[in-house]
C-alpha cells in the first residue's frame, strides 16, 4: 500500500482497463479487493450492486433508504473484506452485512418512536447535540438494557460472554468523563429508567437541577462516544494499512470560473472520474443556473445556498448519469454570514472550541471511501459557508486536505462540522458505467417546478422561483437589505443565468449536426437569448452593488434602478419558462427519444 502514500493524482484505470477487470473471476477480485485494492472491490461491487440494492430494498420498502443502508454496508464490506474467509460465500456475506445494517437502522427508527428519553427533550432543543441523537442513543440502550436481556435468551456461551465485558467496557469508557454525581443522575436515568422528577427526589435536588445534570453530562457522553467513534472507525481502516492518501490538489478554484461553489466543486470532483460534463452543463443539468431563492426582510447572503443540497444536488447528478451519496447535517435556517462576523470565529482555535459533531464517524467514512476511489469529496464548509473539496487525509497527522475559493487548508479530523454554523455536509459520486445518458427531460421538469415555487428541498422562510422577484423588490422599497448579503445574491444570479445562457449554446450545438433533434433548436436559441439578455441587466445591477462591499442598497436612487432592473429580469424570466415550456412540449411531440449521450469514462 506504499502507493497510496504518494502525493499524486490516482485515477481509477490508470494501472489496468476496465476490460481487464471484467475477465477476472469473483475470486481473484476478491483476493486482491483483501489488499485494500479499490480497483477490485469496485469491480466486485459493478457486478453485485445491482442485485444487493434490490435485497436490502425488499427488506426496507424504500428505495431511498435502501440505498443509504448500501452505502453504509459497502463501506463496512471494504473495511472487513480481510475478514471473508471463503471467496465463493462473498455475496452472502455482502447481504449478511448489509441486512444487518437495515435491521440495525430499522430498529434505531423504532427505538427513537418509544425512545423514554424524549421526555426531556423539550429541556434540551437549543442543545446542538440533540440535533443527532440516535447514535449515541443506540449504543446507550445497547449498553444499558440490552445486556442483561441477551444473557437470559441465550444462556452462557463464551462469545456472548466476551461481547457482554466488552459492552461493559465500552460503557465504563462512556461514563468515565463524569464526575460522581453525574454518573448516579445519568445511570438512575438510563438504567432504571426513573424521571428527572424521580431522580430529583433520590438525590435531594431540584427538579431544574436534575433536568440540568442529565443535559450536561448527556453532552459530556455523547462527545466522548463521538470521539471513541472516531478512533475506532481509524482503527479499522488502519488494519488494512490505509492511513493516508493525497491526490491531485484540484486547481480550479485558484481561477474560479463561477459564482456557485456547489457546481465548481461538482464540476472539478467529476473530471477524477473521467470525461466529464462542461461547466455550464454541470449548471444546467443540475438546476443551479435556474435557481434563485430570497430570504425576505434582509435578503440574507445564504439565500442562494437555502435548499437541502442533498436532495438537490445528487438529483443533479443523478440527471447526469452519476450514482452518488452523501452525509447531511444542517441546520434548518439560515446561518451567520461570515463576512459580517469577528475573523476570529472562523480560525481553527474557534472550531476546536465547539461541540464534535454527531455526524463526524459517516462524514469521514464517506470521504475516506471517495478519496479511496480516487475521487476528492465535495464539502461544506471548509473555511466559510460554502462548498469545497477534500482531496487527501493523513491519519498519523489526523488531517484532511481541501480546498475551496478561499485557500487549500490542512484541517483536523474533528474540525469536520465544526465551522460557524456548525453544519456538515459530504457528497461523493462514481458513475454507473461506461456511457452515461443525461436526462434532459427531468432536469427541465425540474427547472419548471422551482420556478413555480413547487421545488420541496428549499428551506423555511424563503422564496423560491419567479414569486422571489417581488419579495425582492418589497425589501428594497422598505430599505430593510443588508449590503453585503444583498451584492451576493446579485452576484450568484448574474452568473447562473449566464450558465444558463451558455447551457442553451451548448445544446445546440450538440444538436446541430443530429436531424431528428433539428425541430428543437429554435426553442433552445430563443431560451438562449433570454438568458443572456438577463445576465446583461443583472451585470448592471453587479456594478452598482459591487461584493462584498454592496453599494448603496438603501439609498433611493440606488433602490429604483434596482427595482427597474429587476422588474425586466423577471420579465425576462417569465418569457424564458414559457420558453422552456415549449421545448418540452417540442420533445414529447416530435423527438421522445431523445436521449443525451455522454463519452466514456475511465471507470
Amino acid at each position: 500500500m506504499d502507493e497510496l502514500a504518494d502525493n499524486r493524482h490516482i485515477r481509477p484505470g490508470e494501472d489496468e482497463t476496465f476490460e481487464n477487470r471484467q475477465k477476472e473471476s469473483d475470486v481473484a477480485l476478491i483476493q486482491r479487493a483483501q489488499t485494500g485494492d479499490t480497483e477490485a472491490f469496485g469491480e466486485l461491487i459493478h457486478r453485485y450492486r445491482r442485485q444487493l440494492f434490490r435485497y436490502v430494498r425488499a427488506l426496507t420498502h424504500d428505495s431511498y433508504l435502501a440505498e443509504d443502508i448500501l452505502q453504509d454496508g459497502l463501506i463496512r464490506a471494504f473495511i472487513h473484506m480481510g475478514q471473508l474467509q471463503n471467496a465463493e460465500r462473498f455475496m452472502a456475506w455482502m447481504q449478511r452485512i448489509v441486512r444487518n445494517q437495515a435491521y440495525s437502522h430499522m430498529q434505531r427508527r423504532e427505538q427513537q418512536r418509544e425512545q423514554h428519553f424524549s421526555s426531556f427533550l423539550a429541556f434540551g432543543a437549543d442543545d446542538p447535540s440533540w440535533s443527532d441523537q440516535d447514535s449515541l442513543d443506540k449504543t446507550l440502550n445497547h449498553l444499558l438494557n440490552d445486556t442483561e436481556r441477551i444473557s437470559q435468551e441465550t444462556g452462557y456461551d463464551p462469545y456472548q460472554a466476551v461481547a457482554q465485558q466488552e459492552m461493559r467496557n465500552n460503557l465504563y469508557k462512556l461514563l468515565g468523563c463524569l464526575n460522581l454525581r453525574e454518573q448516579q443522575v445519568f445511570t438512575s436515568y438510563w438504567m432504571e429508567q426513573l424521571s428527572p422528577q424521580e431522580i430529583a427526589c433520590k438525590f435531594n435536588l431540584t427538579s431544574a437541577n436534575a433536568y440540568q445534570i442529565l443535559s450536561r453530562s448527556r453532552k459530556k457522553v455523547s462527545q466522548l462516544h463521538i470521539h471513541l467513534s472516531v478512533e475506532e472507525m481509524l482503527a479499522e481502516w488502519n488494519s488494512l494499512g490505509q492511513n493516508r492518501v493525497i491526490l491531485e490538489e484540484p486547481l480550479s478554484f485558484r481561477a474560479p470560473q463561477t459564482w456557485n461553489s456547489a457546481a465548481a466543486s461538482i464540476h472539478e470532483m467529476l473530471g477524477y472520474i473521467g470525461s466529464s460534463p462542461s461547466l455550464p452543463m454541470v449548471m444546467g443539468m443540475s438546476g443551479l443556473s435556474f435557481r434563485l431563492t430570497i430570504l425576505p426582510q434582509d435578503i440574507h447572503i445564504a439565500g442562494p445556498t437555502a435548499y437541502n443540497f442533498k436532495e438537490v444536488l445528487i438529483r443533479g447528478l443523478h440527471h447526469m448519469g452519476y450514482r452518488s451519496h452523501a452525509v447531511e447535517a444542517l441546520a434548518s435556517e439560515a446561518g451567520l454570514n461570515a463576512n459580517l462576523i469577528d475573523p476570529s470565529m472562523l480560525e481553527e482555535k474557534a472550531k476546536g472550541k465547539r461541540l464534535l459533531n454527531p455526524r463526524l464517524v459517516r462524514a469521514l467514512s464517506l470521504i475516506r471511501y471517495s478519496i479511496h476511489r480516487g475521487i476528492p469529496a465535495v464539502v461544506w464548509d471548509l473555511n466559510i459557508p460554502e462548498f469545497g473539496l477534500i482531496y487527501g487525509y493523513d491519519d498519523a497527522a489526523r488531517t484532511l486536505y481541501g480546498t475551496d475559493f478561499i485557500k487549500s487548508v490542512t484541517i483536523p479530523y474533528d474540525h469536520v462540522g465544526r465551522g460557524v454554523n456548525q453544519e456538515v455536509f459530504v457528497l461523493a459520486a462514481e458513475s454507473d458505467g461506461m456511457i452515461r445518458e443525461m436526462n434532459l427531460r427531468a432536469a427541465l421538469t425540474d427547472v419548471l417546478a422551482h420556478y413555480r415555487g413547487e421545488d420541496p428541498y428549499t428551506l423555511s422562510n424563503t422564496v423560491s422561483g419567479l414569486a422571489a422577484y417581488a419579495v425582492w423588490r418589497e425589501a428594497l422599497e422598505y430599505r430593510r437589505v443588508e449590503p453585503n448579503g444583498h451584492a451576493y445574491n446579485i452576484a450568484v444570479l448574474w452568473d447562473a443565468r449566464r450558465y444558463a445562457s451558455e447551457f442553451f449554446r451548448e445544446l445546440c450545438l450538440k444538436w446541430a449536426s443530429i436531424p431528428r433533434y433539428s425541430s428543437l433548436i429554435p426553442f433552445c436559441l430563443q431560451a438562449e437569448e433570454l438568458y443572456r439578455n438577463m445576465s446583461q441587466r443583472l451585470n448592471v445591477l453587479k456594478q452598482c452593488f459591487p461584493f462584498p462591499e454592496g453599494g448603496k442598497p438603501n439609498e433611493k436612487l440606488q433602490v429604483d434602478q434596482a427595482i427597474s432592473i429587476l422588474l425586466e429580469v423577471e420579465e425576462l424570466e417569465r418569457a424564458a419558462v414559457v420558453a422552456i415550456k415549449a421545448l418540452l412540449e417540442e420533445m414529447d411531440q416530435h423527438s421522445p427519444e431523445i436521449v443525451m449521450v455522454w463519452p466514456k469514462c475511465n471507470d
